[in-house]
């Protein structure tokens, strides 16, 4: 494979990453807390 595909292929994939890390899903500490408080009881 030559090295510019390869270039290509680590940059769109670091794109993809960054792009559903930005998204959202990423859940807030209060609710992370009020989960494992949930599981406790």
């Amino acid at each position: 494979m030559p090295a510019w595909l390869e270039v290509l292929l680590n940059l769109s994939g670091y794109a993809g990453f960054v792009a559903l890390a930005s998204r959202g899903g990423a859940c807030t500490r209060a609710s992370v807390d009020e989960r494992i408080a949930g599981d406790e009881r």
